[in-house]
């Protein structure tokens, strides 16, 4: 009997030491599925802002957890925004709608590119421009003699026009705008008011789908009717998703920016 105990003995421990493999195999095959997120944390600055409509403001981002810091920025749940909830560019570069939304708060999000589940939100409240006097609240005891209010000059001056394409020498615009292909380059050419030097460009959607070079001082000019122009370089991923995408153009010292809505068709490789 004692014999026959040390063989069941040996078969018990034998299944049981293939079970821990299977169940650690199972366990090992489980983390392979676990996001790589866990570690990432984004903070968009500031959590909170009120601006008027058809003015732009900066917002921020701090990445850690990752060695890419890149994000894709959203407003109202739209990568690069839309004409209601206000315009967002790549580096976060906000321009609030024309109108007041309703509702009026627009939630800006950044997400991380290197993993869609990290994200961090804002909360732009949308004002209306206010005419007459303006309140100053002081505290008891202070004067008001010589006060300086510094009022913000919100009159839009940064618009598109037509944006289109280069080929050699020969640059034309369209009211639809430009078409590229996935996986090849293209030299843009827009035409608008306020397109200066100094002025930044970008296209919406995934940071990674589409890359600008961005112009230098030769290549801002004027067309023959004295229109601003502006070229840059674009080059579009094989991985691209194929669609519209918005032409973005910001304006730093000012505090504008401008949006050719669909004005980038990227079409696929295989048609």
């Amino acid at each position: 009997m004692s014999g026959i105990w040390r063989i069941n003995r040996a078969n018990l421990v034998v299944r049981i030491s293939l079970g821990l493999v299977v169940g650690l195999s199972l366990m090992a095959a489980g983390c392979a599925w676990t996001p790589s997120s866990a570690g990432i944390v984004l903070t968009v600055t500031p959590a909170t802002a009120y601006i008027p409509v058809s003015s732009s403001f900066q917002f921020g981002v701090t990445v850690s957890g990752t060695p890419n810091s890149l994000v894709v920025w959203s407003a109202g749940g739209v990568v690069g925004g839309n004409a209601t909830v206000g315009f967002i560019s790549s580096t976060g570069f906000y321009r609030a709608p024309a109108s007041v939304p309703s509702p009026a708060q627009v939630t800006i999000t950044a997400t991380s590119q290197y993993d869609a589940i990290s994200s961090s939100s804002a909360t732009a409240t949308i004002v209306s421009q206010t005419s007459g006097a303006h309140t100053v609240q002081v505290a008891s005891g202070q004067t008001v003699t010589n006060i300086n209010v510094q009022v913000p000059q919100l009159t839009p001056t940064l618009t598109i026009y037509g944006a289109g394409t280069c080929v050699g020498s020969t640059c034309s615009t369209s009211a639809t705008g430009a078409e590229v292909t996935q996986g090849s380059s293209a030299t843009l050419f827009l035409v608008g008011n306020g397109v200066v030097a100094g002025t930044v460009y970008s296209i919406s959607g995934n940071a990674t789908d589409v890359t600008v070079t961005q112009p230098s001082g030769s290549q801002f000019g004027q067309t023959s009717n004295g229109t601003p122009s502006v070229t840059f370089g674009i080059s579009v991923s094989a991985n691209a998703v194929p669609g519209l995408r918005n032409i973005m153009v910001s304006n730093p010292a000012t505090g504008e920016l401008s949006a050719f809505v669909g004005g980038l068709l990227i079409t696929s490789s295989g048609q």
